[in-house]
C-alpha cells in the first residue's frame, strides 16, 4: 500500500493531473472533471425549459409547461436529460470529441451526464444511437458508445452495442429542418432482437430538434421496450 501511495505521488508530480479541455493543471484535490474556468463556460440548462424533451424557454422564469411540439407530437421517450446547452464552451468540448478524435473526452463527458441523470434512476439497458457502418469505418468509433460504456461503469446498468442499428447512411442533419430531418430518419433504425419490457435509457451527444432520439424510440418501444428515457450532453 505505501509503494502504491509513493508511485501514485510520484506519478502526480511527473504528469500533474490536468483539465481534459484547456490542459490547464488541476489544484490540488481538484475532483471535478474539468477545470473551474471551462466549467464556468458550460451553459446549463435554463429554469424554463420543457420538462419532456428540455427545449430551453426564452422566457427568463421556470415553467413547467410542454413545449408546443411535445404537446402537437407527443414523443414516444418520457423524459430527456442533459449537462446544459449546446453552446459556448460545452459546445467546443463534443466537437472535440465528436470530430477531432479526443476520445479521451468520454469519461468527463460521460462522468457530467452521469451527474444529470437522478441519483435513484434505474434501467434495464443503456443503448447507445447507433452510426452507419459506413460512417463508423470513417470516424473509427461512436462517441454515443463510449458516453454509454462510461455510464456503465458510473452505474452499473448494462449497455449494448449490438441491439439497435442504423441500416442507411443518411445525410447529414445539420443543415435540415424538423420536417426534413424526420423525413431523412425515417425507418433507417432497426432492433434486432426482441424486447421485453426493458426500461432503456437511449444515449447520444446532442440532441437539437429530437429526430434521431425519436425515430430510435419508436422503434424500441415497438420492439417491446417498455420506456425510454433519453440522455444527452448538449441540448440545442
Amino acid at each position: 500500500m505505501k509503494l502504491r501511495r509513493s508511485l501514485f505521488w510520484l506519478l502526480t508530480q511527473l504528469l500533474p493531473p490536468a483539465c481534459p479541455l484547456c490542459r490547464q493543471t488541476f489544484p490540488p484535490y481538484w475532483q471535478d472533471p474539468f477545470c473551474e474556468n471551462c466549467l464556468a463556460g458550460f451553459p446549463p440548462l435554463p429554469p424554463a425549459h420543457c420538462p419532456c424533451c428540455a427545449l430551453p424557454f426564452i422566457a427568463a422564469s421556470n415553467s413547467a409547461h410542454l413545449c408546443g411540439r411535445c404537446v402537437d407530437r407527443p414523443p414516444p421517450f418520457t423524459k430527456v436529460h442533459t449537462v446544459g446547452c449546446f453552446d459556448s464552451l460545452l459546445r467546443d468540448a463534443i466537437h472535440q470529441f465528436k470530430f477531432n478524435q479526443q476520445i479521451g473526452l468520454d469519461r468527463p463527458l460521460g462522468t457530467m451526464l452521469n451527474s444529470s441523470l437522478p441519483v435513484d434512476s434505474e434501467f434495464d439497458l443503456i443503448v447507445p444511437v447507433p452510426l452507419h457502418t459506413r460512417r463508423l469505418r470513417q470516424r473509427s468509433y461512436n462517441q454515443s458508445l463510449l458516453l454509454a460504456r462510461e455510464l456503465t461503469r458510473l452505474r452499473g446498468f448494462p449497455s449494448v452495442a449490438d441491439l439497435l442499428i442504423k441500416t442507411e447512411e443518411t445525410v447529414s442533419q445539420q443543415d435540415l429542418s424538423a420536417r426534413d430531418r424526420e423525413r431523412n430518419l425515417s425507418k433507417v433504425f432497426q432492433v434486432l432482437r426482441p424486447l421485453q419490457g426493458e426500461r432503456i435509457l437511449l444515449v447520444d451527444d446532442v440532441m437539437t430538434t429530437g429526430s434521431t432520439v425519436r425515430a430510435c424510440s419508436q422503434v424500441l418501444l415497438a420492439a417491446g421496450g417498455k420506456e425510454v428515457e433519453v440522455a444527452v450532453v448538449g441540448r440545442a
